[in-house]
């Protein structure tokens, strides 16, 4: 985006055209000025054809060049340019603000020229207009009332009753005849109630009458004049009446008609006159309305450049080209915008710095971090992921680290970042190329995309992330040295175990050859007898421990079947009953859960081993509940143990899984390992996290059948 420079030339342009509008301002109502008694006439009419002419001529241009810069302001604000909309309310503002004024001015000013145009033309022709008028109404009514009197004569006489009590048409006629001198060279028609007409007389040719009657009104047939007007029958119908007017009224009316053209003479050069003076304020009216106008648009330009600007440095920051500034002259002095501009380039400052601070931090960090888009592609990795990986070149894609088998279970921590503020697990990687086998600790968080708002929604709606961070640590050589320990540690306990049960043989023994060398076999019989089954029950014991590490070392092979892992859960919680008092029990099984191929037996011992470590996890908790839930996510399911008990020791996570190793006082320390054991034979994994407000949460994840993971299970 180029830098936003004041553009001076266009001020100038615009600075010449208001001098130019105000010289013609002057030159239209110079004239008129000190002439207050001008009236348009054959002499000036070249005066008033200029001035009108330039008057029009000028206030188009005004429309003109306001209507170009309202269009393209609206123009600016479709195609969302930056400082449209600002651009818009000053506009608005600046209107608002001169329209009042200007309103004011231009309804005082034209009160002041139509009474100036009333003082010009003289009262009394409006007065003789008006006593015209009133003698014109005088005379119609005249004759209305007299028509109206014959129509009610003719309706009330005793004549037309009887004609019409005897349904008689040649009576009716008669009857009408009868009013022919009253009538004056009028006619007269007789009406049922339909409307439909019964009789008439000396009704003229060329007469139509109107489908409905519209009362009293004035006609005129074949160039006679006449007043229309009715009376009803006592039996519904009505007589209508047409008198015509008199000469001497026709002469009358001829001379009142001359009179109004006159008045309409003086009137259409006082409305000439106006209309003229109304275009100069119409013209003045205009000019401080586009004054206005292109005082906003310059003082919105004085505001939106530099605005612009920073919104052009603030897409290059989001591009990452943290070195961008915005310049400093395009808001010269120390207003609010140069204050804004500094502290803008003062936060990309600190951003930069702050960037080299956290790539310094990651270049040196033995862990290896992946960033991702939101798509899952590679975008930036830190130098421990090639040292790692052993790779010379940075990777493009996670099919270049990961096989197929770790490449899902990274794919599954992805989706459960979007539901958890981050999401651990332990993968065993082999790194395509042929590199050595690696144990490593995977973190992987999501970044949160900001929510947005629909219409008539009731909240924000969440979008997917914007991305993700995946964070590798290889615990190749930290595993081998803790399971050296543990194994260490399974060594000194087996001793340990097998020294106990061999002291008590070894003095049975002695004992048992005392008394065979000393004699009296008469009462050693019980001695030895005793002695014997001390060494009998701990040859047992010393068989059940053989036992045990036997059945770690040689465990079955699983004999999956289609089973309901929920049925599995509820056989393994009733194993528990009458023995988890003071416990609440609570249960989230989803009831679509997909059948899944697993060893009922098996996976029984899993579950059952781990609701017995949740209610050992529980004996000094002062809130005691045990947690069982499972959930199809994509293509696993969960089964969750959750305690609020005292939780995972730190230290001890790595190692709880190992035989022998057990934080409980009873106990082989061979149930999480053959825990593990059973659900890797399943093809799944086992593994604990913190639960949060407190306690443990063990997690046993089994694969979903290829069936119903065509059938779009999800989580």
């Amino acid at each position: 985006m180029s830098g936003w420079i004041p553009q001076r030339p266009r001020t100038r342009r615009v600075l010449i055209l208001a001098v130019a509008l105000a010289a013609v301002i002057v030159a239209l109502f110079w004239p008129q000025a000190f002439s207050l008694h001008f009236q348009p006439s054959p002499e000036n009419t070249w005066l008033l054809f200029f001035v009108s002419t330039l008057s029009f001529l000028a206030a188009m241009v005004l429309i003109l060049v306001l209507s170009r810069q309202v269009l393209k302001l609206l123009a600016e604000r479709r195609a969302n340019v930056l400082g449209a909309r600002l651009k818009t309310k000053l506009v608005i503002g600046a209107l608002a603000l001169s329209l009042t004024p200007v309103i004011c001015m231009f309804g005082f000013t034209y009160g002041l020229i139509n009474r100036t145009l009333d003082k010009w033309f003289s009262q009394p022709v409006v007065a003789v207009r008006n006593d015209n008028q009133k003698t014109l109404d005088l005379l119609t009514g005249f004759v209305t009332d007299n028509a109206r009197n014959e129509a009610i004569s003719i309706a009330t006489s005793v004549d037309m009753a009887t004609a019409l009590s005897h349904h008689d048409l040649p009576g009716m006629q008669a009857a009408l005849a009868r009013h022919q001198v009253t009538l004056e060279g009028g006619f007269a028609i007789l009406r049922d109630d339909t409307g439909r007409q019964l009789a008439a007389f000396q009704v003229p040719s060329g007469y139509v009458a109107a489908p409905t009657f519209v009362g009293d009104h004035p006609i005129a047939v074949a160039g006679q004049g006449y007043m229309l007007t009715h009376a009803l029958l006592p039996d519904g119908g009505r007589v209508e009446v047409a008198m015509p007017v008199p000469i001497s009224l026709t002469r009358q009316i001829a001379q009142l008609a001359q009179d109004r053209n006159r008045y309409d003479r003086l009137a259409q050069e006082r409305r000439s006159l106006r209309i003229f003076y109304t275009g100069y304020l119409l013209l003045a009216t205009l000019a401080v309305l586009f004054g206005a106008t292109w005082l906003a648009l310059h003082l919105s330009r004085m505001v939106t450049g530099p605005l612009g600007e920073l919104a052009a440095a603030t897409q290059e920051l989001s591009r990452g080209n943290l070195a961008y500034r915005v310049q400093s002259a395009l808001a010269p002095g120390k207003d609010e915008i140069a204050n804004l501009v500094d502290s803008f380039n003062r936060m990309a400052g600190e951003l930069e710095a702050r960037r080299r601070y956290t790539e310094t931090l990651l270049e040196n960090t033995p862990s290896a971090v992946i960033s991702l888009d939101a798509e899952a592609r590679i975008e930036r990795v830190n130098p421990a992921v090639q040292r790692l990986f052993g790779r010379a070149a940075a990777p493009q894609r996670l099919e270049d680290l990961f096989d197929a088998a770790s490449l899902r279970e990274v794919q599954h921590l992805l989706r459960k970042a979007e539901r958890w503020p981050a999401a651990t697990g332990q993968l065993e990687v082999s790194a395509p190329g042929g590199a050595r086998p690696l144990t490593v600790a995977a973190t992987a968080a999501a970044i949160a995309a900001p929510p947005v708002a629909e219409n008539g929604a009731a909240g924000p709606r969440r979008r997917p992330p914007a991305g993700y961070v995946l964070v590798l640590e290889d615990l190749t050589d930290l595993l081998q040295i803790q399971k050296t320990a543990a194994w260490r540690e399974v060594a000194r306990r087996i001793a340990h175990e097998i020294k106990n049960p061999l002291t008590p043989i070894a003095l049975s023994a002695q004992r048992i050859q005392r008394r065979l060398i000393g004699g009296g076999a008469a009462d050693s019989a019980p001695v030895i007898a005793e002695c014997a089954a001390t060494i009998e029950a701990e040859v047992r014991s010393l068989q059940r421990l053989v036992d045990e590490f036997s059945a770690f070392a040689r465990f079955p092979r699983a004999q999956p079947v289609a089973s309901d892992l929920n049925q599995i859960i509820e056989q393994s919680l009733r194993a528990f009953d009458g023995r988890l008092e003071g416990i609440t029990i609570r249960t989230q099984l989803d009831p679509d859960l997909p059948t899944l191929h697993l060893d009922p037996e098996d996976m029984k011992r899993v579950f059952i081993n781990l609701i017995d470590n949740a209610a050992e996890a529980l004996r000094d908790s002062p809130y005691r509940q045990i947690t069982l839930a499972t959930l199809p996510l994509d293509g696993v399911v969960e089964a969750v143990v959750a305690d609020t008990g005292r939780g995972l020791p730190p230290g001890d996570r790595q190692r709880m899984f190992l035989p022998y190793y057990s934080t409980k006082q009873r106990g082989t320390g061979l149930g999480l390992a053959i825990a593990q054991r059973i659900v890797e034979d399943h093809g799944g994994a086992l593994r604990a996290e913190d639960n949060r407000p407190l306690g443990a949460r063990f997690i046993v994840e089994l694969p979903l059948p290829a069936e119903a993971q065509g059938s779009g299970v999800r989580g």
